[in-house]
């Protein structure tokens, strides 16, 4: 209904749009806006599909830019440390040919002004024989010196030309490489928008509003499942326990903005139970151990995004969910305060955030009793 209503004000405004009036590039913009919307709109309708899978593939395909991305930045960084390395390499020659030219330049003006007779001279004015065969030892080893600085001359030339050469090809790498990055760059900014597109519908559109509340409680059961499953013999650890109220947040400047317990959505008056917090910080912050403990999980999950489960022993779980990025794997013992992941907005129904839970037993407990928020 939206739709039609939002085309039909399209369709009334086209006379001034075609007159020239200052509300076209609007105009166009509403128009390109809702034909996306509507596209989204039948990508998220499909029978075949959930929500939760439309959000989560275009999740993958904005990881996957952002990926190719910070790789291409790698790279990109080691091609100027290698074509910094070609210069020096470049100079380097550069001078020692100079240098090398200038030595024959002057031995060869040497050698011209001497003439036949001045060599002859040099050898048969001798005092004695002895001193002859040592000036024509001189001489022999005078003329090994300038081969070899004529071969090195010539070494250095090639060298010149190989280091020019490798500065080229570089060039032209690092020009394709920057076109590959904003290439991808693009793809994931029309990722993010298809992103924003479909929460607006989410949030708009009431069918598909409890639609995904459906899907995240279903999404919710499957985590329990997987917090059961990965819930092996309990250990006597009385450490986590013994800091209950005194754990550090997350994420610095974490912001509670949804508590745990019964939510109810002011809109649409659905009640769901939060087992965890929402915690509202800057996007690509660092997100931090609450407790010494083991990663048991570290997989993108549907609904939750990027989710990094910490075993501390004793039946104690800490989650993270919503993750930009991992920063640890499963098995990684990580201290208190590591760095598992940064904050972002994976399988987020509301943009960047951080979920966070606290299990006890494999029942999910108010984190607000056990970290000083």
């Amino acid at each position: 209904m939206r739709f039609v209503v939002a085309i039909s004000a399209f369709l009334c405004l086209l006379p001034l749009a075609r007159a020239g009036h200052p509300v076209e590039k609007d105009l166009k913009d509403v128009g390109r806006s809702l034909i996306r919307e509507k596209k989204v709109l039948e990508r998220l309708q499909q029978k075949s599909t959930t929500l939760l899978q439309t959000l989560s593939e275009i999740d993958s395909e904005l990881a996957a830019a952002q990926e190719d991305l910070r790789k291409a930045e790698e790279r990109m960084g080691e091609m100027e440390k290698e074509l910094v390395r070609y210069r020096k390499m470049q100079e380097h020659a550069s001078l020692s040919l100079v240098g090398r030219r200038q030595r024959l330049r002057v031995r060869l003006r040497t050698l011209y002004k001497m003439g036949d007779v001045g060599w002859m001279n040099l050898v048969f004015g001798a005092e004695s024989v002895d001193a002859g065969l040592e000036r024509i030892r001189f001489l022999r080893r005078l003329a090994q010196s300038d081969r070899e600085l004529i071969a090195e001359t010539r070494r250095q030339r090639e060298v010149l030309k190989v280091a020019e050469a490798r500065i080229r090809q570089q060039k032209i790498r690092q020009q394709e490489l920057t076109r590959q990055v904003l290439k991808r760059g693009e793809e994931a900014e029309l990722a993010r928008a298809r992103q924003v597109d479909a929460l607006k519908l989410i949030h708009r559109e009431e069918a598909l509003h409890q639609r995904a509340i459906r899907e995240l409680r279903a999404a919710r059961r499957r985590l329990a499942g997987v917090v059961k499953a990965i819930e092996g013999k309990r250990t006597a650890a009385k450490g986590f326990k013994s800091w209950r109220g005194r754990l550090p947040p997350p994420v610095e400047g974490a912001r509670i903005e949804v508590p745990f317990g019964l939510r109810v959505d002011p809109r649409f008056k659905t009640k769901t139970k939060h087992q965890g917090v929402d915690i509202r910080a800057k996007e690509g912050a660092q997100i931090k151990a609450v407790y010494p403990g083991k990663v048991a999980f570290a997989e993108p999950f549907q609904g939750y995004g990027l989710l990094v489960i910490l075993d501390h022993g004793g039946g104690y779980y800490t989650l993270y969910a919503h993750l930009g990025r991992f920063m640890v794997k499963k098995g990684d013992k990580v201290p208190k305060g590591k760095t598992i992941g940064t904050l972002g907005s994976t399988g987020s129904l509301k943009g960047p955030y951080l979920y966070f839970e606290v299990r006890e037993g494999g029942k999910a407990v108010n984190p607000q009793r056990w970290v000083r928020f």
